[in-house]
């Protein structure tokens, strides 16, 4: 399981779900995962009409995008511990 990059998407209410985002990256790093540092925190007020129906704003692609390059990039590096 270890030597394995990670992203995190979270959603909530008044912090958009990043207090449970960070303790995951707490829990990622007992797991010898690394964490990397850009996360997706959606509001429910905000990026959820009626708390039902997904619409996010455009700000959370520019994240997605830079998370998915960070993990891969991580995932690139730690590519040689995980095949020992």
């Amino acid at each position: 399981m270890g030597n394995k990059a990670a992203g995190s998407v979270a959603y909530g209410g008044n912090v958009s779900g990043a207090r449970a985002a960070e303790h995951l990256r707490l829990i990622a790093g007992a797991l010898h995962m690394a964490a990397v540092r850009t996360q997706v925190n959606l509001s429910l007020v905000a990026d959820f009409a009626s708390f039902a129906t997904f619409m996010p704003a455009e700000h959370h692609e520019d994240q997605l995008q830079q998370m998915f390059s960070e993990v891969i990039a991580w995932s690139d590096a730690l590519a040689p511990l995980r095949q020992s």
